[in-house]
């Protein structure tokens, strides 16, 4: 079984790996997380448990607008790439609802009405 040891900086050891030995010929460890060389302590258990991460809220909202009519409001900044698969997810759903297909054996005719900023 590996040894698991935390880094006495930034108290983690998911990313801890032995890194040589010092000129006393005691083992070195360096944490991949904060970049820092360290000797272990005698306990591989942390001192003290890492304070756990609260999570924030997104501050803000994002609208998108297509052809001057409000299509989504969303909570947090969304970059482009995010409000495009938005836009695009919602002109997916609303494409599917306003579809009609005419087939007549050899052509098939799919035909798709949509008006933006309404859903249908």
């Amino acid at each position: 079984m590996a040894e698991l040891k935390y880094c006495p900086n930034c108290n983690t050891s998911k990313e801890c790996t032995k890194k040589g030995t010092n000129k006393a010929g005691k083992q070195l460890w360096y944490c991949k997380t904060c970049k820092k060389t360290f000797l272990p302590v005698e306990t591989t258990t942390p001192a003290t448990k890492p304070a756990a991460k609260k999570a924030t809220k997104p501050t803000g909202t994002t609208e998108i607008w297509v052809n001057n009519n409000s299509i989504k409001t969303c909570e947090g900044i969304l970059t482009i790439d995010q409000a495009f698969e938005l836009t695009k997810n919602y002109f997916k759903e609303v494409v599917k609802e306003k579809s009609s297909i005419t087939d007549n054996g050899t052509n098939r005719k799919i035909m798709f009405k949509i008006n933006a900023g309404t859903k249908g």
